[in-house]
């Protein structure tokens, strides 16, 4: 009896192994539904993302993000690439991480420094060109110049309008 009990286990752990790879080439999403989210969600890219840490936004529906303006809402930082469009991304939300994030200078940042979307899905300081732009966090670690990765502590995105 006491022999059955770990053959039954290592049978249906098995099984669910198996069911699990026939599946594997379903397209399902476990956090894509409307309901509640820790800190991140899944969504679909509408093109191609070759850089990690990189703002996005709302796509072209609500199962999709593209890449960040200066101008648009931010929505959060996408943490994979995706070679084409309609790829699976992560998307770690700005205004509930729950943790620094990593971000992509536009231009050199200071430490302590507020940062904010610029285009290409990257971040910079507040521009000095009339605009709106997106607060999207403070930066813990300093860029001396273009595409260095930073650690941001993330807000939900503050509207700055500069006139």
């Amino acid at each position: 009896m006491s022999i059955l009990i770990p053959i039954l286990v290592v049978a249906a752990l098995a099984g669910a192994t198996l069911g699990i790879r026939a599946r594997a080439r379903l397209r399902s999403f476990s956090n894509a539904l409307p309901g509640t989210h820790f800190g991140s969600i899944t969504r679909l890219t509408d093109a191609a993302v070759s850089t990690r840490f990189l703002l996005g936004r709302a796509g072209s529906d609500e199962a999709h993000v593209a890449l960040c303006g200066a101008s648009n809402v931010p929505l959060g930082v996408i943490d994979d690439t995706a070679s084409a469009a309609g790829e699976d991304v992560a998307v770690q939300l700005l205004g509930s991480a729950g943790c620094t994030l990593r971000m992509v200078s536009a231009a050199a940042i200071s430490a302590g420094s507020l940062v904010y979307a610029a285009a290409n899905g990257k971040v910079s300081v507040l521009p000095s060109s009339a605009g709106t732009y997106y607060c999207v966090g403070l930066a813990l670690i300093p860029a001396t110049g273009a595409d260095e990765l930073i650690e941001v502590d993330p807000c939900v995105p503050v509207r700055t309008v500069v006139a």
